[in-house]
């Protein structure tokens, strides 16, 4: 009888590891990018318009 080959099983194991970790950190930073740019936006939005509201001093 034939020993099963004990290489493939590590490596088969270690891709799917290697995958789920790049697409959970992918996940993870991608969400934390958008929300860095819906506040710098938001901010943007906010100083804008607190700049119409005040009268400008000459």
């Amino acid at each position: 009888m034939k020993r099963p080959n004990r290489v493939f099983a590590p490596i088969i194991i270690a891709g799917i590891t290697v995958g789920f970790l790049a697409s959970a950190y992918k996940f993870v930073f991608a969400k934390s990018n958008a929300e860095k740019e819906q506040s710098s936006s938001n901010e943007r939005k906010s100083s804008s318009s607190e700049g119409e509201k005040t009268p400008e001093r000459r």
